[in-house]
This record gives C-alpha cells, structure tokens and sequence, in this order.
C-alpha cells in the first residue's frame, strides 16, 4: 500500500534518551490518609498519541486535456485527495485528561467543484469545449498583457493609485478563474487527532532454574530475575488516500506504539516502610507507521516500575 510521510516530520521527532536518564517519577499507591481523607490509589500509565494531518485537495479542471497544448503545461485530469502526516508526538497524561476527552470529530471542507456555468462562458449559446478552451486561453494572454500596459502606463491615462489597484485585483481574480479551468483548483485542511492508549501490565519472560553444584540445597540458590518483555499496541491505521483509519480498518497501514522497559535504578526498598511508592521505569517509547519511525521518546511507565516502601512519605 502506498505511503507518504512529510520528510520534514523527521525533524520534529523527540529524542530524549540522554536527558530522561535523570528522570525520577513516583506515586504514592495503597490506602492512607492525605488531608485528612482516606485515600486509595493505584499507579496507572495512560499514553496520548497526538497527529497533525494536512490534506491536500484537488479538483481537475473541465479543460486540463488541453492545458499542454494551449498554455504549454501538463495538468492532472483526476480530482485527488492526499493525506499527508506532518506532526506526531506521545505523552503521558492524567486520568482527568482522558475523562475530560471528547469524541473526536473530524471535518473536512472539500475544495468546491466547477459550476455548470464556467466563468468563461460570454453566450447563451454553447459551444464546442475545444472551441472554448482556446478562447479561453486566449484570454488569460490578453489578461496578462492588460496588467503589464497597466503597469507601464501604456494603456490608457487616469488610472492611478486605488483605481490602478484595483483593476489589477481584478485582472489577477479573472487569470486565476480562467487558469484554474485548466490547471485545476486546490486547497489545502489540517486535521488533528489525539488517540489514548492505556499501558498494559508487562508479561516476562520465562526464567530456567540455574544450575545447582553437587551437595547444594536448591533452595538455596536465588532465582535470577525474570526481564518485562516490550508491548506494543495498535493505535489506528493510515492511508494517505483515506486518511486515519480504525485499528481494523485493513485499508490502512498500521500506526504502532511500542514500550520498551530501560535499565532504571530505583531506591532500596526498606522491610520497616509503612510508605508504599510507585516508581516508574524511565521506558523508551517508538511510534511508528510501518518501520518508519515517526517519534522516539523516553517516558515514565509505572507498569514496568517498581515497589518501593519508605519508612515516611516523601514530596
């Protein structure tokens, strides 16, 4: 399936390995008392996808078979729509922005076709569309050589300032209508979308026993840790012809969001804690359409975090 990407959108990828190293985000989890209401609350990750999308319309012009031949240009003859992604990021966001979240809603104003009546008709009667179109193309040369003698002051006296600017006004509305005829019209919509996606809970990877050395109790060997395996979710699907597509859609290609956990450090846990902390790992994030990456990011994820009790609660 075809695909276009804005190769410009390359330049607004996040990149923020380096930086996020630092990165230190916590929760407090469990039942306890916080302004004297008891709370409960757990650590959960919600991501938010957010898309620009620019679509390109075009309408054909009823006289583009003849557009090489009398204006000395190639036009397309097909109307056309191109949908075109120019911005993309990921975030983390609260729970009260994803309640707060409304439907979306996507317009998109089409570029308005030719009328019956072309506005280059000057009879009642019609004629042969050929005919027309070389009376047609006659007119923007003879458009075009009004606005020089106006400009050169070779067409006539007493046209000077407003006058002057407005009759070239209108000499540029009347060239770009009878151009149009041949080349076309076009015109251009932004579109934004923002799609959530809730963070599973990791699975791991399966971990074999070690080895045990002759005359040592099994027990006693310590299982090594099993490693949180990556998750990836299908946000939606693009097609630059359609636009954004639902996850089933098979029309279009698949829109990936990708978590991968880091090697984070996190606080020594202590037995005596009555504070229950969520840290999260600092994981890498990848949006991709089809292998092309479209955003890279390090953010915090609580599901691949970390458990931690401290003696008293902390900011």
């Amino acid at each position: 399936m075809k695909r276009f990407i804005i190769a410009l959108l390359l330049l607004g990828t996040i990149t923020s390995f380096d930086a996020a190293a630092q990165l230190v985000v916590k929760k407090r989890i469990g039942t306890f008392i916080e302004n004297g209401n008891v709370t409960v609350a757990e650590a959960h990750t919600m991501l938010a996808v957010d898309l620009t999308i620019q679509v390109d319309n075009y309408v054909a012009g009823p006289y583009a078979k003849y557009a090489e031949r009398m204006l000395g240009c190639q036009a397309r003859k097909v109307d056309s729509k191109l949908y075109t992604i120019v911005e993309a990021n990921v975030s983390v966001v609260d729970n009260d922005a994803y309640l707060a979240a409304e439907p979306c809603r996507v317009e998109i104003i089409d570029e308005e076709p030719f009328p019956v009546l072309l506005p280059d008709r000057m009879s009642a009667t019609a004629g042969d569309a050929e005919k027309s179109a070389k009376s047609t193309a006659d007119q923007i040369f003879a458009l075009r050589t009004a606005r020089l003698e106006l400009i050169t002051a070779e067409l006539g006296d007493g046209v000077y300032g407003a006058g002057l600017e407005s009759a070239l006004r209108e000499i540029e509305r009347l060239e770009r209508e009878y151009t149009e005829l041949f080349l076309g019209k076009r015109s251009s919509t932004t579109l934004k979308y923002r799609y959530f996606v809730p963070v599973s809970a990791p699975e791991y990877e399966k971990v074999e026993a070690p080895a045990v050395a002759e005359g040592v109790d099994p027990e006693t060997v310590a299982m090594p840790e099993p490693k949180a395996l990556p998750q990836s979710h299908i946000v939606a699907r693009f097609n630059d012809n359609i636009g954004m597509l639902s996850t089933k859609d098979q029309r279009g290609d698949i829109l990936l969001v990708t978590i991968n956990p880091t090697d984070t450090t996190y606080p020594e846990s202590n037995i005596k804690g009555k504070a229950e902390y969520r840290y999260a790992n600092n994981s890498e994030i990848t949006l991709s359409l089809v292998g092309d990456v479209l955003v890279e990011r390090i953010l915090p994820i609580y599901e691949y975090g970390k458990t931690v009790k401290i003696l008293a609660p902390t900011k």
